[in-house]
């Protein structure tokens, strides 16, 4: 009866910790995703990687902030959101719909802050995230 009793328990603790935190995982990419630019935009820098790993301790609604945690996440550059791809002029640069401006204050927002929070963090400068060629 013990036996069978501490088996049972060993089981229900394994599905526990190994099956259950699967059923819930998000599919996230690994620390080699490159954040795309949008289709058909001419970018003078390199586009830059992410890791993600770096990021794990945020919740994953701090940056993408329109997702409801279910689903699939849309991409910021999706229609209606980020979806001014080319500033005409020095106004559409401050606008938050020019998507470089939103990855910009996203990012770089943040890393500010952690800076004067006295925290580690990731670059502020142009060069810390677009590597020269």
């Amino acid at each position: 009866m013990k036996k069978s009793m501490i088996l049972s328990l060993t089981v229900v603790a394994l599905v526990l910790a190994f099956v259950l935190p699967n059923l819930y995982a998000v599919d996230v990419p690994g620390d080699d995703y490159m954040i795309p630019k949008p289709e058909g935009v001419e970018i003078k820098n390199k586009s830059l990687p992410f890791s993600h790993s770096k990021h794990g301790e945020y919740e994953c609604t701090e940056c993408h902030h329109t997702w409801d945690g279910a689903g699939e996440i849309q991409a910021c550059t999706a229609a209606g959101c980020h979806d001014l791809y080319v500033a005409a002029t020095p106004d559409d640069r401050k606008d938050i719909k020019f998507w470089e401006k939103a990855f910009h204050d996203q990012c770089i927002g943040c890393h500010r802050d952690l800076r004067k929070e006295q925290k580690p963090t990731g670059p502020v400068a142009c060069t810390g995230c677009h590597p020269k060629e």
